[in-house]
């Protein structure tokens, strides 16, 4: 009886380090789009329910050199003057952001536009 309760107990805990394995593993950005924005402001602090951190609303260029206006939001802030590729969800939270040198050649001939 106290080997099946321990088995169980085992089996138990592996299929729960499965679990966070897999929710931590998987890459969260996996449906969220990814922008280039050259960010000029300093955002506006918010707080929100359990969220705390920074709203923008920047010209935000897709890949393929297409841009729109878009609003999102991050929890770390995002130095101004400086150019980052974005990757927001659908929530508009940015799940994932990398700083780069310089945007993409042909996004930067839509931005000097």
């Amino acid at each position: 009886m106290k080997n099946k309760k321990g088995l169980l107990l085992i089996l138990a805990g592996l299929l729960i380090t499965i679990c966070v394995i897999c929710e931590y593993a998987l890459p969260s950005d996996a449906t969220a789009k990814a922008y280039f924005v050259h960010v000029n402001t300093n955002g506006e602090k918010v707080q929100r329910n359990q969220f705390s951190g920074y709203k923008y609303t920047l010209k935000c260029y897709k890949k393929d050199g297409s841009s729109e206006t878009r609003t999102f939001y991050s929890a770390n802030k995002l130095d101004k003057n400086k150019k980052f590729k974005i990757h927001v969800a659908n929530n508009q939270l940015v799940s994932n952001y990398k700083q780069v040198k310089e945007l993409p050649s042909q996004i930067q001939y839509y931005a000097e536009k």
